[in-house]
């Protein structure tokens, strides 16, 4: 149904524009459909995107895999496909070896007509995923997002963008559109397309999912309206706010430690990523990142741009340089002093001073004392305190 279109029969059941904690069921129609209607303002979140939408069904469809198959972050290994009338993102089964034939979801792009495809396989959701701050997933420490409005929010604003978004799940077809100002989503049961008796991961793989036993969210523009059909372009740009995806975002060179992980790609270099994720404010015009980082933990502002917390930021910094120093000392004790030495304002090392542990420091001061060797050795008279106490 096009963003503008009428639901049979409910014009005037709209609600009045006042943000609701709990969705209205409005209108129960005919053959077990229904119509919710949300009090949120078709402005809401004005500074969104398509891409910023994108962000967040992409940290869904990724915390449902890791959830659904219990994997850890490490095992969740997206690969980028190129496969004739359609490139995809695809999720290899980390359980087998050859990792071929069998996934657990995929991103799919279709180049004859511009239609997004995400699925994720056996999985359902109820009505409660309609409810603003409503999250299943606060407590996941692997989980990407948190606030508990990211469904709802994109399809807001890929809505308010001109384009349709479709979800089939728990054999029901949800349809997300806009009533003048007013947002609402359509449901109504689906057929039941035979999964019985079908492997999920080999449907997964050949990119077939089933409305009877997966989850599956399509956006594409009208039919009608070419001027909004999604580029080949666009879906790569969408992409592009994750470092996951083998073969066309993930680093070619990184460090994956228990405290997060280091980016040693320089195309990488002044980002910081969340669980995968791209913060795009990190840093300011006078402090930058000389490295980049995926942290596994932090809060972010409601836009999702950037951690709140810089003291924390920076002490998870100090964790991955430690833990990277731990595991590789000859590789990169020197890297970290050079940053010391050097780059004395890089974000990297902001409060070094006040959140390294004694082990490292104590590395650090033997490794300038042997690089002095029989040479004098200066160091600055306001460390004296901490050099006594080393």
């Amino acid at each position: 149904m096009p963003p503008g279109k009428v639901p049979q029969n409910m014009a005037e059941h709209v609600a009045e524009d006042t943000l609701q904690v709990k969705p209205d069921h409005d209108k129960t129609q005919s053959g077990g459909g229904k119509t919710i209607f949300f009090g949120i303002s078709s402005s809401y979140v004005q500074d969104w995107d398509a891409a910023a939408a994108f962000r967040e069904i992409y940290q869904n469809w990724r915390d449902a895999i890791l959830a659904r198959f219990s994997l850890s972050r490490l095992d969740f290994q997206p690969v980028y496909e190129d496969r004739g009338d359609c490139v995809a993102v695809v999720v290899p089964d980390p359980t087998r070896q050859d990792r071929q034939g069998r996934a657990l979801g995929f991103i799919k792009y279709n180049k004859h007509d511009g239609c997004v495809t995400i699925s994720n396989s056996c999985v359902e959701i109820g009505l409660n995923v309609l409810e603003l701050g409503y999250s299943s997933k606060r407590l996941d420490s692997n989980a990407a997002g948190c606030h508990g409005e990211g469904l709802k929010l994109a399809a807001l604003v890929m809505v308010r963008s001109g384009l349709n978004v479709d979800l089939f799940a728990s054999r029901n077809h949800w349809r997300f559109g806009l009533l003048r100002s007013h947002f609402y989503c359509e449901i109504k049961p689906s057929e039941d397309n035979g999964s019985a008796g079908r492997d999920p991961a080999e449907d997964m793989f050949r990119l077939s999912p089933m409305a009877d036993r997966d989850v599956t969210l399509e956006i594409r523009a009208p039919s009608e309206s070419k001027k909004n059909a999604l580029s080949l372009d666009d879906f790569h740009g969408w992409l592009a706010i994750t470092c996951d995806i083998r073969g066309l975002t993930h680093p070619s060179d990184i460090l994956e430690t228990d405290a997060g992980d280091l980016i040693l790609d320089p195309k990488f270099y002044g980002r910081i990523y969340l669980n995968g994720m791209h913060l795009p404010c990190s840093g300011s015009e006078l402090q930058q990142y000389r490295f980049a980082y995926n942290f596994l933990h932090g809060k972010v502002n409601r836009d999702r741009q950037i951690l709140v917390d810089r003291d924390e930021e920076a002490n998870m910094v100090r964790r991955i340089w430690e833990a990277a120093i731990r595991k590789h000392r000859v590789a990169f004790l020197p890297i970290y002093v050079n940053l010391l030495r050097n780059f004395p304002k890089a974000l990297d090392i902001e409060s070094a001073a006040h959140f390294l542990e004694s082990p490292t420091k104590h590395l650090i001061w033997k490794y300038l004392l042997d690089e002095a060797g029989d040479d004098k050795f200066y160091y600055n008279e306001n460390s004296s305190a901490e050099v006594s106490s080393l």
